[in-house]
């Protein structure tokens, strides 16, 4: 079984004493075991220069949350371009906040991950329904917003596809697991040919939901909300990320 990938973001809850802190004290302290999952952390885009510092070549990765997709002078937004310059690895979009805050549809979204792409970033896809829902319709949902984005990605693209379902966000309930594993399985089969995604789930994420996720379909890692910021939390996650890879 190879090892699972995850990634966090800190959005807007972190300023830049708590972040460097917080980088100082939990994660570098677990740069290896960090980086054996290939870990990414996603910062506002104020303090991408302090994670690509930090990081160095600890085998932790900086992300950003957001890019614009477009060339020309669009004030306010950040090109794909600028964020690979600075050592950027990945870029979130289609998070669910923003797709509920400001109205970005799916055909937006599939423009960034391809600027994201051509910039040489692996779009980080959130794809999943804003409100609980039934099976049919949540793997509906979450088929048409991933098939958007995908679907335009060059050949051989990496890419990141996150479910992340928006009203476990903030919570403590995670996915259903079966219904989890219906949408994988939509997932795969909505993937076109020309790409191979790494899957994962995302939402309210502890100790033991990777394992009870797992136990139903293959996913391929997790993304880490509160759990990324608390030490001890941190250590349960990881001892049970990293445990299906031990000899």
């Amino acid at each position: 079984m190879t090892t699972p990938v995850s990634l966090t973001s800190t959005k807007m809850n972190l300023g830049l004493r708590q972040t460097e802190n917080w980088i100082d004290d939990v994660l570098l302290p677990r740069a290896n075991a960090l980086g054996r999952l290939h870990f990414c952390v996603c910062l506002p885009y104020p303090l991408l220069p302090l994670g690509v510092r930090r990081f160095g070549k600890t085998g932790l990765t900086t992300g950003a949350q957001n890019v614009w997709c477009e060339a020309g002078a669009v004030t306010g937004e950040v090109s794909a371009g600028l964020l690979a310059e600075i050592g950027c690895t990945h870029v979130m979009v289609g998070h669910a906040e923003r797709r509920r805050l400001f109205a970005e549809d799916d055909r937006l979204v599939a423009r960034k991950a391809r600027a994201a792409s051509a910039a040489g970033l692996t779009p980080v896809i959130c794809v999943g329904e804003q409100e609980r829902a039934g099976r049919t319709e949540t793997v509906t949902q979450v088929r048409r917003q991933a098939s958007t984005a995908l679907r335009d990605l060059p050949a051989g693209a990496a890419a990141v596809v996150l479910y992340e379902p928006a009203w476990a966000i903030g919570s403590a309930q995670t996915a259903e697991p079966h219904q989890a594993a219906a949408v994988l399985s939509a997932l795969q089969q909505e993937t076109p040919g020309h790409v191979n995604p790494t899957l994962l789930y995302g939402g309210a994420v502890t100790a033991g939901t990777y394992s009870s996720l797992r136990r139903l379909a293959p996913w391929d890692g997790v993304a880490l909300g509160r759990a990324a910021q608390d030490a001890a939390m941190l250590d349960d996650v990881l001892g049970e990320l990293l445990e299906p890879a031990r000899p």
